[in-house]
């Protein structure tokens, strides 16, 4: 018994002097920390005196350019590439630095990057309730030299802060980022078939400026096809490619720039540049392309576009024009948006057309798809077959020339170019004076 009694004492001994030798992890109350990296975050954003160059890509693709300026008022002055005004207009709004899933810079009053997040598309085009898969509330991660690195709280897209230099603030002050962004859109223009060198192979540039996306597509040596895409943001220089580069064979290309005034280079992350030059002719026939660079082709609302000629308009307004005409639809209803998709299935050889329609603005509707085969001689002259009838929705009627023009033509896929804008041009062999234009996806 006096042996347990020793034991116990010898315990509660060892663990009196452990619990008087215990260092805390933390020597400081939690809302002492927290208030501290508040305080971090805040002195960082504030004491950038020419503010910040932001990037952000969003969920949903694409990326965007800001400056940003901070002060100790939680004042927040921006300017954005999303349209030619955002460029050149500051817009003043608010922010807040708080505690919530970790330290978070919340944009609290309407600004640029809200646009991405509004559920509302008239606003800047974005998806109804998601916009463009973007946050207004970010997740303080690191201070890293000059940067700040924040992380969307819903979509987990990477906010960017680098500071700017007084000549660069003064130059988004004088309208100088609009300046750069026309200079790069103008190139663009004049040049109308870029492309780059990578060794023996050369491959396609294409710059989305809706899209926000950028593009590298090209014919390898065994006579595939290789096709990369990444996102880009307009900078005072050109445009830094997000989310770490994209790459394309073997090579992560990282930002687009200017060599000097008149000439213009992609850059790869070891700062190696490849010039951007101008071919007569694009690279590759647009049906070298379909399933790779292109998934297919769009016709909009009651949009005939650039080089559609009148009896391919007349196929594709019987689709548009009827839509309220129930004799036609055959359901005794009428519809206030309709559109039309082809979606290309190169692997079997399948192309299948949808034809979509509403009743509340395009939010909703029901779709009618209709499944053709092809084949495509040496000569890229298509011919379809019916591989599944139309069925689904209510768009049978509606759309029952464009399938009849299909079955009953030869036809060829080209470019269309109008502006600076690239269509896709489906011609009829059998019926020259058909032509029809669509955009391309």
């Amino acid at each position: 018994m006096k042996k347990l009694i020793y034991l116990f004492v010898a315990i509660l001994m060892f663990s009196s002097c452990k619990k008087s030798n215990y260092v805390p992890k933390f020597d400081e109350p939690p809302e002492i920390r927290v208030g501290k990296q508040i305080a971090l975050v805040r002195e960082a954003l504030t004491a950038a005196p020419n503010g910040w160059i932001a990037t952000l890509p969003t969920g949903a693709g694409g990326g965007y350019g800001f400056h940003m300026s901070f002060d100790d008022k939680e004042v927040l002055t921006s300017y954005a590439d999303l349209t030619d005004v955002s460029s050149r207009k500051e817009i003043v709004s608010t922010y807040r630095i708080k505690q919530d899933a970790g330290i978070d810079l919340v944009f609290d009053t309407y600004t640029y990057l809200t646009w991405l997040n509004d559920p509302d598309p008239s606003t800047y085009g974005g998806a109804a309730k998601t916009g463009f898969k973007s946050d207004v509330d970010f997740i303080f991660k690191r201070i890293s030299g000059d940067s700040i690195l924040f992380t969307g709280k819903r979509y987990r897209q990477t906010l960017i802060l680098v500071k700017a230099t007084a000549v660069e603030k003064t130059s988004y002050q004088t309208g100088g980022y609009k300046a750069a962004i026309d200079k790069l859109k103008a190139f663009l223009v004049d040049n109308q078939n870029p492309y780059i060198e990578i060794g023996a192979l050369k491959a396609g540039l294409s710059l989305g400026n809706t899209s926000k996306m950028i593009n590298l597509t090209g014919e390898k040596t065994d006579g595939t096809i290789n096709s990369q895409t990444g996102v880009f943001a307009y900078t005072l220089y050109g445009a830094d490619i997000l989310a770490g580069g994209f790459s394309y064979e073997g090579v992560t290309f990282v930002r687009l720039g200017w060599k000097d005034a008149n000439t213009l280079a992609l850059y790869d992350q070891a700062g190696k540049e490849y010039l951007v030059k101008n071919s007569a002719l694009p690279l590759l026939t647009l049906d070298q392309l379909w399933g790779s660079k292109f998934s297919g082709m769009y016709s909009d609302y009651k949009t005939i576009n650039p080089g559609t000629t009148a009896p391919g308009a007349d196929i594709l307004n019987y689709f548009y024009t009827n839509l309220t005409v129930p004799a036609v639809i055959g359901i005794g209803a009428t519809f206030n948006y309709g559109d039309l998709t082809f979606a290309w299935d190169v692997n079997n050889k399948k192309l299948t057309l949808n034809a979509f329609v509403s009743q509340n603005g395009g939010s909703s509707g029901w779709s009618t798809s209709t499944i053709y085969n092809y084949t495509r001689d040496a000569s890229g002259v298509y011919t379809f077959t019916l591989s599944a009838a139309p069925t689904g929705g209510y768009a049978i009627n509606l759309q029952s020339r464009l399938h009849n023009f299909i079955l009953s033509n030869k036809i060829t896929f080209d470019y269309s170019l109008s502006g600076n804008s690239l269509f896709a041009k489906m011609s009829s062999v059998t019926n020259p004076s058909i032509v029809m234009t669509f955009e391309l996806y």
